[in-house]
């Protein structure tokens, strides 16, 4: 096995190791030893790849994000009825809270860590406003077509952004349809 293989394979051992302590015990509650005795790996050889539990959180949050973003817009972005557009979307990220527990998790205890830090998460924070400025986006242009109920897109956007602190499968459905009808108009064609 080359080193380079090798390398990736602990790297790997300690962001999912690392992604699953912070989901369930959120950052502060996660020290560095933890995760090397989660993933196997020696703590110095943690502090190899990431100088610090910073940058470790840092690039598992922006995976994350990237994760989530990649699968909410994978759908979204290739429909021309902005209705159908934000359907899919809210759907999508429902979808995606009832199927990746962990990841939601992980976003739903951490955000507003990631949001209220000053400069130790700057890239993490940038990602996620980002996110959420892309989300915004849409639902600006369903206002502008029309096909909003009388929400304002920031509004509809922390509506969708907080679903993941649900964990119930059987309500977060319930949830979408509750979102549907609150964001669209109803003779809006869904």
């Amino acid at each position: 096995m080359s080193k380079e293989i090798k390398e990736n394979e602990t790297k790997t051992k300690i962001i999912n190791a690392a992604r699953k302590l912070f989901s369930e015990k959120g950052f502060d509650g996660v020290s560095m030893e933890d995760i090397a005795q989660a993933s196997g790996v020696r703590k110095s050889l943690i502090y190899y790849y990431f100088p610090s539990k910073e940058v470790l959180f840092e690039e598992i949050w922006i995976n994350v994000i990237d994760e989530l973003e990649n699968d909410i817009f994978s759908e979204v972005e290739g429909e021309s009825n902005i209705a159908r557009s934000i359907k899919k979307l809210i759907k999508k990220y429902i979808e995606f809270v009832m199927n990746k527990s962990e990841i939601s998790k992980l976003i739903a205890r951490e955000r507003m860590n990631v949001l209220g830090r000053d400069s130790q998460l700057d890239n993490a924070k940038s990602k996620y406003v980002g996110l959420m400025k892309r989300i915004e986006n849409v639902f600006e242009k369903g206002k502008q077509e029309d096909v909003l109920n009388d929400i304002e897109p920031s509004a509809a956007t922390e509506m969708i952004s907080t679903v993941d602190s649900i964990q119930k499968k059987s309500v977060l459905k319930n949830i979408e349809e509750f979102l549907m009808k609150v964001i669209l108009k109803e003779k809006t064609e869904h």
